[in-house]
Parts: C-alpha cells; sequence; structure tokens
C-alpha cells in the first residue's frame, strides 16, 4: 500500500522551481554579459572621435553632404 502526500514542497513543485532557478541563472548571466559590453562602449564613448565613429557606424548618423548605402548580406 502506498501513500502520497501533496502539498506545496512536493517532488513537482521543486523540480518546476529549480527549472525556473536555471533558466534565471542564464538570464542573469546573459546580462551580465550585456552590461559589461555596454560598459566598454561608455568607456569607449569618452572620447569624441569615438563617439563620431560609434554614431557613424552604429547609428547610421551622417553629415549633411553624404549618403547611406546599408547592403545586408544573406
Amino acid at each position: 500500500m502506498y501513500a502520497l502526500f501533496l502539498d506545496e514542497n512536493d517532488i513537482f513543485t521543486i523540480i518546476s522551481q529549480s527549472n525556473k532557478l536555471s533558466s534565471l541563472k542564464a538570464e542573469t548571466n546573459e546580462m551580465n554579459q550585456n552590461l559589461k559590453e555596454t560598459q566598454r562602449i561608455l568607456n569607449r564613448l569618452k572620447y569624441s572621435a569615438e563617439v563620431e565613429k560609434y554614431a557613424r557606424e552604429k547609428k547610421l548618423f551622417k553629415k549633411d553632404d553624404e549618403d547611406i548605402f546599408v547592403i545586408f548580406y544573406e
């Protein structure tokens, strides 16, 4: 004869919480990597030459007498 007791600490809840914890840890690692990359970019942007370079390359800013052609490769 077997008896099964279900409460808030049953095996299904523990497994579910464990899976949620591992996904949150992975998300935290990804956010930390994004934060480090953003900090590197901000450190580079302390110099005016780097600000112009970043704006032109990443944000597609242009001077008044320029045309920009964006080419995407598939």
